[in-house]
């Protein structure tokens, strides 16, 4: 799944029509699709150099988005939030998209955007020991537990070559580090998106080039057109264009619009993994997917609920 991005409240949110709707699609399948180009990438380059690769090349064309529209970093608090940035970074791209990489080297891609939907049940439960008024409900907990066993039966699944618990516990891991990166990404509600989303990709690069530069030296590099092509797609893809288009999403639609993004990431994941990779989900691993988006819509039914009740006010 994508790295979590800022959810600006506009106090002008847009009713969803018909282009809304198609560009939520459009970027669920650009996100879901990431699984299967680091699938490829991984054929020849390490999970390191597919991170660090796809971190700086879309660094480099988000800062070029900042410029071209006008935004800096606020000169305000900067060592703080120097700071904070590259905390986010860390847990928002650095250790996830290593992670991800490691374990995708024995998972399958759709087993990996399936594995990477269950941080919103992190998510729930960092809030609730967190402070404020996000407490568990027998919503939540109901979800947690449907989840929970989504994702037990997709650990013994061995439908699409699933054999790894200690590489899918990695992709586990790399979905908790999302949930936690958006803790501090709510620290920055006075930041614009664009920004933050630069600073994030930024930081995240800072910290992998040096292993990079060690470990796999770019003048040492020996991949096919394919991995390299993929490792483009993914800079330009997911991490450059998704995002923008996510950004202007929730800014004209809202980010409860938005995070219907969740339960179309996982299946555009399985959907490309079937038709690229030849990836075949038996009954076991479909069945987790469903368990796993289940318990997410009913995690966040009263939510879902309360909005209603208040929309009609």
């Amino acid at each position: 799944m994508a790295p979590s991005i800022p959810a600006a409240v506009s106090g002008n949110v847009q009713p969803a029509g018909p282009a809304a709707y198609l560009e939520l699609v459009v970027v669920s399948a650009i996100w879901g699709s990431a699984f299967l180009c680091n699938a490829i990438a991984l054929v020849d380059l390490s999970p390191l150099e597919v991170a660090t690769w796809r971190l700086s090349l879309a660094s480099v064309g988000m800062l070029l988005i900042l410029r071209l529209g006008g935004l800096a970093f606020p000169r305000d608090g900067r060592s703080l939030l120097l700071l904070l940035l590259l905390a986010i970074g860390a847990l928002n791209g650095a250790v996830p998209f290593v992670l991800i990489g490691w374990g995708q080297e024995q998972v399958a891609s759709s087993v990996t955007g399936i594995l990477i939907a269950t941080s919103p049940f992190v998510t729930l439960v960092i809030a609730h020991f967190s402070k404020g008024n996000e407490r568990f409900t027998r919503y939540r907990v109901a979800g947690l537990a449907l989840g929970f066993v989504g994702v037990l039966i997709l650990f013994g699944a061995d439908d699409i070559g699933v054999s790894d618990p200690l590489r899918m516990l990695a992709i586990c891991l790399a979905a908790a580090c999302y949930a936690w990166s958006a803790v501090l990404i709510r620290k920055l509600a006075h930041v614009p998106n664009l920004v933050i989303v630069a600073g994030t990709v930024v930081g995240a690069s800072v910290l992998l080039l040096p292993a990079l530069l060690i470990l796999h030296p770019p003048w040492a590099v020996s991949a096919g057109l394919p991995a390299l092509s993929a490792v483009l797609f993914l800079a330009i893809g997911p991490t450059g264009i998704a995002y923008v288009m996510r950004t202007r999403l929730v800014q004209r639609n809202g980010p409860v619009f938005m995070s219907a993004a969740g339960y179309l990431i996982p299946l555009f994941a399985v959907f490309w993994g079937w038709a690229l990779l030849g990836e075949q989900p038996g009954f076991r691993t479909l069945l987790a997917l469903v368990l796993i988006l289940g318990g997410i819509a009913v995690s966040q039914l009263r939510s879902y609920t309360s909005r209603s009740s208040n929309d009609t006010r």
